[in-house]
């Protein structure tokens, strides 16, 4: 099923990582990569994370790490499928993985660590998409990982039902990726603990007004949020239900939460209210990805950008635009119209838009537009 591709003789692996933030089981992941390849691509989450919520630090800080780690290229994973259930999550970043074309393998941590077993779980995850109780648990509002417990027998922790959901990815492309796992392990803090730590970072709440302005427009029938990314009926007419009183982001979410209703799955919905993310803005996974954005490339990586077949979004400091330049195709470089919109992708935009409220929040007080890509 797994044939083995080559970048100029040399191995590629891929890792799928938020790192929120980034730590211990970070480092262990990437050195158990460099021990089945000579070079590694890493897929990251942005400046929002899939548990819903801002990322603690960055997204070019969470890159410059992965670099100094021994990543050689950092792709961001789009906030739509970033701020989705498990299974889009993978899909779309094995689908970016597979579109490169000079991926070999994707390693990932998993607590049962036996691909073979995950395997097995991945061909009754992709049977269970039409399964009708998987299908009546998840309309009435059961989470994502509660339905396929129910499918499974047993209950997997997060971590192995990603795992599940990567295998599943690879067979539903019919990609060439060989999976690989690791073994997770409990020694270290975990990234939840760390977290905790962190005093200085943006929240949910920051966004507050902004999703009780929404609110107030959709009540007062001048906003139609109905048709938001992930939005289901019974989710809609709960938040309609909402007394008209002005309160935190945080608040909102835990007062629409039930048994059948996660919380991150509740602020995931919220974020992309606030966001403005629709579901006609999500791509179509069959024509996905219509390009990539490169946060960070090694220096002695920009060689192989002229291998990438997929249009790519990279921002070159003026000074450093000519030497690394001629390293990319010009046809494979995405730029903005005379009124800085991409025409290529509403995704772009969204993308631009939900990163730009991010940094409006931040210390650094700066705009997606002004940062440059990342080159060490």
């Amino acid at each position: 099923m797994y044939n083995c591709n080559m970048l100029d003789g040399r191995k590629v692996v891929g890792i799928i990582c938020e790192c929120n933030p980034f730590h211990e089981g970070h480092k262990r992941l990437i050195n158990a990569a460099k021990k089945e390849g000579d070079i590694i691509i890493a897929i990251m989450s942005g400046n929002f994370v899939q548990r819903g919520e801002p990322a603690v630090h960055d997204k070019y800080s969470r890159s410059k790490k992965l670099l100094k780690s021994g990543v050689s290229m950092v792709i961001e994973l789009p906030v739509e499928f970033t701020l989705s259930s498990a299974k889009y999550f993978a899909l779309s970043s094995v689908k970016i993985l597979d579109k490169l074309g000079f991926v070999d393998k994707l390693i990932f941590g998993s607590m049962i660590n036996d691909v073979e077993k995950l395997s097995a779980f991945a061909d009754v995850n992709i049977e269970s998409e039409n399964n009708v109780v998987v299908k009546s648990m998840l309309k009435s509002g059961s989470s994502y990982s509660k339905s396929l417990s129910t499918v499974y027998g047993k209950k997997l922790s997060p971590n192995d039902i990603l795992a599940v959901e990567y295998i599943s990815a690879i067979k539903k492309l019919k990609s060439h990726l060989k999976p690989i796992s690791i073994k997770r392990v409990n020694d270290i803090p975990t990234a939840s603990e760390l977290r905790k730590n962190i005093t200085k970072k943006i929240t949910n709440d920051n966004f507050s007004s902004i999703l009780n302005y929404k609110l107030l427009l959709c009540k007062n029938n001048l906003l139609d949020i109905s048709d938001t990314y992930l939005m289901t009926n019974d989710f809609y007419n709960s938040l309609m239900k909402l007394p008209n009183i002005i309160t935190s982001f945080g608040r909102i979410a835990k007062s629409l939460k039930t048994k059948n209703r996660t919380l991150a799955n509740i602020k995931r919905v919220l974020l992309n209210v606030v966001l403005g993310i629709n579901k006609n803005d999500v791509p179509n996974i069959k024509s996905y990805p219509k390009y990539i954005r490169i946060l960070a490339v090694k220096k002695s990586f920009l060689p192989y950008l002229r291998e990438i077949r997929i249009p790519s979004l990279i921002s070159f400091s003026p000074s450093s635009y000519k030497a690394y330049i001629k390293n990319f195709p010009k046809s494979k470089l995405i730029k903005a119209n005379k009124n800085g919109e991409f025409m290529l992708s509403p995704s772009i935009n969204n993308n631009i838009f939900a990163n730009n409220l991010y940094y409006s929040f931040s210390s650094k007080n700066t705009s997606e537009a002004s940062i440059k890509s990342l080159i060490i």
